[in-house]
């Protein structure tokens, strides 16, 4: 088993890191997500993360507009109908509040899906990303080329959501072998993409940001990285633990201020032995889950460092835990509870929360 020593404020786990942020908390929620294939990675087990939370999302939802490989630049042309290469599609992702919008596919040329989602809804935050080849480079974004427009796509979102916030998702980086990498290392790759992600939030004052590629660059940190930098194919989250990663740090930045319910001890668990890949598919497990679900929760705390979520910090401690080895081999004098509050009279499989003679409370990996 491994130890965790922490703090421990409830047995739900509830930290709200982004607790100051008003809007998350408005009676009613509508999110729009501008994006591409990336921000289908971020979200693409966010609906099982939120419904094993036993979060109440009745108020609230969270639209995606996706687009393979979309730059600003595209999703311009896409409202000016000028983008003729792909298709793109408008979905439901998780909520139980509806948008007054149509779901489903926007033809290549046909920009009306994209204008009817800004025009026919009242969305609170509108989240947008810069595509992942050009997302490290910040002093590209407002130039007139493939690597610029932003200026012109805040300007259009605004023409419709004047009273939106702008949110942003810092993404994740390549493999550091992956042929497109120029910087040849995803940790440089991603210290590029968090400086611009930075700048651009200084500069437009966006102070919403799911940091999901912190997340990612925090796993890969630990012991759980692979040769492949935990992607599928040098450039998308692999399937099972990173994606999971992802969207636990999506949940843990939108969704958990509003519930009061923390990703940590989320008992969701994920198989995708059947998932085909280039590479390596990494199951989603009791042995690996907390350490995916701290590796997000430290991306919230500290978006712009990278933090081994194995690896205990007295000034990152989160109420989360610092791992250290050691066994447990003797429970009596201990009270033993699960991740519900319920007393055991021994460890159980996964996470537990032990309560000391002294008063402290540990959680204990089994």
């Amino acid at each position: 088993m491994k130890l965790l020593s922490s703090f421990f404020f409830g047995f739900f786990f509830s930290i709200n890191l982004y607790a100051e942020y008003p809007v998350l908390k408005k009676t009613e929620l509508r999110v729009l997500d501008i994006g591409n294939s990336y921000s289908v990675d971020a979200t693409n087990l966010l609906s099982l993360i939120a419904k094993e939370s036993k979060s109440d999302l009745s108020s609230m939802c969270l639209y995606r507009l996706s687009r393979g490989g979309a730059s600003f630049k595209n999703w311009v042309d896409i409202y000016n109908d000028n983008d003729m290469t792909r298709t793109y599609t408008m979905k439901k992702v998780v909520g139980d509040l509806s948008a007054n919008v149509r779901t489903g596919t926007g033809e290549e040329g046909n920009g009306q899906l994209f204008r009817d989602a800004l025009t026919n809804e009242v969305w609170d935050i509108v989240i947008i990303h810069q595509v992942s080849n050009y997302a490290p480079y910040y002093s590209m974004w407002k130039e007139k080329s493939a690597a610029g427009y932003l200026d012109e796509l805040i300007s259009i979102i605004k023409k419709h959501q004047p009273n939106t916030k702008i949110g942003f998702l810092l993404v994740h980086s390549y493999w550091s072998e992956y042929s497109k990498n120029t910087e040849k290392s995803s940790f440089d790759r991603w210290q590029l993409i968090a400086n611009s992600t930075r700048s651009f939030c200084e500069k437009y004052n966006v102070d919403f940001v799911i940091p999901y590629g912190t997340a990612i660059q925090n796993l890969r940190a630990s012991s759980l990285n692979n040769e492949y930098d935990l992607t599928r194919d040098g450039t998308h989250c692999g399937y099972g633990l990173a994606q999971y990663t992802a969207a636990c740090c999506y949940y843990e930045a939108l969704l958990a201020p509003r519930s009061g319910i923390s990703v940590l001890g989320n008992p969701a668990r994920i198989d995708v032995s059947n998932k085909e890949s280039k590479y390596p598919s990494i199951n989603v497990t009791d042995d690996n889950a907390y350490i995916a679900q701290r590796a997000a929760c430290l991306a919230i705390k500290d978006m712009y460092h990278c933090h081994n979520p194995e690896i205990g910090d007295t000034q990152m401690d989160l109420s989360v835990g610092v791992i250290y080895d050691g066994d447990i081999n003797d429970s009596s004098g201990l009270l033993i509870y699960n991740l519900q509050g319920v007393r055991k009279d021994h460890y159980t499989k996964g996470l537990n929360i032990i309560r000391r003679n002294d008063g402290k409370n540990i959680k204990v990996i089994k």
